[in-house]
């Protein structure tokens, strides 16, 4: 029997790799494929000039972002797509001072598609629209407000499509051969499970540090309206969303990490029963003390990950995995 547990043992010693083409097919083209749909929706609702009437469609294209937002690598990280996307956090306010000056200025600029990738980032994607939908100084039904969100809805349906496509087109295949004989992005398939673990980890870290640790402030000076997209309501729920598709990512990674999945599934539950959409309880003590067990919970969830998937993989951290991968 000896040989037999042995042999057993080295086997579970053994790191696996992961299983990038489930990932791929049951979580990241699905993801950004819903992503570049939504966004072609809201660019086409756009076309009617009504800031209140687009809102559905808007928070229907954020939706879908969460489920892909925490996979900055490939098609989202090149030319700064994500951050195009999503420039959050903004602790200097860049966004409603380019704002500003494309109101001040009525620039034409945004005339034409060419034109709206060269203003600002600050000026671009879900968060400026956020601003001319949800902000009293901004959201108003003028004719360069309602130019400047046909300019930026159309502006964010290309991005989307552009990493859809690339993804569809060639990218999904190179994650797929990573380590092949060409192969010069990936070149072992550890770098590939690399690449996928470190977007969970550095996924966990920004809900946690950014989405829930920004409002939290300090305890006696927190900072509410440091919360991601509290103007519409969704700070809560941007969450939510994003701990759910992690816990996909983490799901399909593995074929099933008993203690993340539990870790995870404990950290959404106690942030979908927060009730409190724009994290604005955060300035009463009893609402601070529930975000920070949400916290510490999204931190035990990276913790178990680290220590069940990464050994699992034959990967670590290795660094913070928050500066990228």
């Amino acid at each position: 029997m000896k040989p037999v547990l042995t042999l057993i043992c080295a086997l579970m010693a053994t790191p696996v790799a992961a299983d990038v083409n489930t990932v791929i097919e049951s979580h990241i083209l699905p993801g950004y494929a819903a992503f570049a749909q939504a966004t072609e929706t809201l660019a086409a609702d756009a076309q009617v000039c009504g800031a209140e009437a687009l809102r559905p469609a808007w928070n229907d294209a954020f939706d879908a972002w969460l489920g892909v937002s925490h996979l900055r690598f490939g098609p989202a990280e090149q030319d700064g797509r994500s951050v195009t996307i999503a420039f959050w956090p903004d602790p200097r306010g860049a966004t409603p001072k380019a704002l500003d000056t494309l109101f001040a200025d009525q620039d034409p600029i945004i005339n034409t598609p060419e034109g709206t990738t060269q203003i600002s980032v600050a000026a671009r994607g879900l968060f400026a629209l956020e601003y001319l939908l949800y902000d009293p100084e901004f959201a108003e039904d003028t004719p360069y407000g309602c130019a400047l969100i046909r300019a930026l809805t159309t502006d964010l349906a290309a991005i989307a499509r552009h990493i859809d496509d690339e993804w569809k087109g060639g990218y999904a295949t190179t994650l797929r051969t990573a380590g092949r004989a060409g192969n010069t992005t990936f070149l072992s398939d550890r770098e590939a499970d690399q690449a996928l673990f470190t977007a969970l980890l550095t996924g966990l870290e920004f809900t946690a540090d950014q989405r829930l640790g920004r409002p939290m402030g300090e305890f006696d000076r927190p900072r509410p309206a440091r919360a991601e997209a509290w103007r519409s309501d969704r700070s809560q729920r941007n969450v939510v969303l994003s701990l759910r598709a992690l816990s996909d990512l983490a799901h399909h990674l593995t074929g099933g990490a008993v203690n993340t999945d539990a870790a995870l599934n404990h950290a959404i539950a106690l942030a979908s029963a927060l009730n409190d959409p724009a994290l604005a309880g955060v300035s009463d003590p009893s609402g601070r003390l529930k975000l920070e067990i949400v916290q510490q919970a999204v931190h035990a969830a990276r913790d178990a990950a680290v220590a069940e998937i990464g050994p699992s993989l034959g990967v670590s951290a290795g660094f913070n995995s928050a500066d990228g991968d």
